[in-house]
């Protein structure tokens, strides 16, 4: 019965086990989606900042043209006010570009991370139970030993006092010659049938 039970409960172990690696892959598949999902948005900004710098570039060009066929004076000090504002946002942009591919980074190390954790968790969990039905199971093992040797002796009382009947001739323990060895095997062989004491 306890065989079954301990059979039972690492069967439920291994499917607790294979669950959490199920939801582990399932995070994994999360996070490299919303990398990918950022990724594709750090694009679009970079496009976007593109895009803004070559209508800034057109701008001024027309600002240029423009003041360059009224005055010469004017438009120098336009164009040099222009040329500084346009370089002050494309720093800016640059700054904007480098953090949010920093922080895309920083996520995804950061949800990688979490994924190996938790499955680090799962094969240490996994690892606890199974050493700890391992020993289990040799504390049932010593157990059955001593139940085994139990039923090779006769305990009663004698004048009051506990004792035990042991047959005659029984090889000693050597570590210890206060115990007698009961080989089990001989011990039931070599008993009288209960109809024939």
């Amino acid at each position: 019965m306890e065989s079954s039970k301990m059979d039972e409960f690492v069967a439920n172990a291994a499917l607790l086990a294979a669950h959490l690696k199920e939801q582990c892959e399932k995070a994994a598949t999360s996070q490299q989606s919303s990398a990918h999902d950022l990724q594709g948005a750090a694009i679009v900004v970079r496009k976007t900042i593109e895009e803004g710098k070559r209508e800034l570039v057109d701008h001024t060009r027309a600002a240029v043209t423009s003041i360059l066929s009224e005055t010469v004076s004017a438009p120098t000090k336009d164009i040099m006010d222009a040329a500084s504002r346009l370089k002050l946002v494309v720093d800016h942009l640059h700054r904007e570009q480098a953090a949010l591919s920093q922080r895309t980074r920083s996520l995804g190390a950061r949800a990688l991370g979490a994924v190996l954790l938790a499955c680090g968790l799962v094969v240490a969990g996994t690892g606890y139970v199974a050493w700890h039905n391992v020993r289990s199971a040799e504390r049932a093992s010593v157990d059955a030993e001593v139940l085994a040797a139990l039923n090779q002796v006769t305990i009663t009382a004698c004048d009051g006092k506990p004792c035990i009947k042991l047959e005659e001739g029984l090889r000693r323990w050597n570590k210890n010659d206060e115990y007698v060895l009961v080989d089990a095997s001989e011990a039931v062989r070599d008993r009288p049938k209960a109809g024939n004491q």
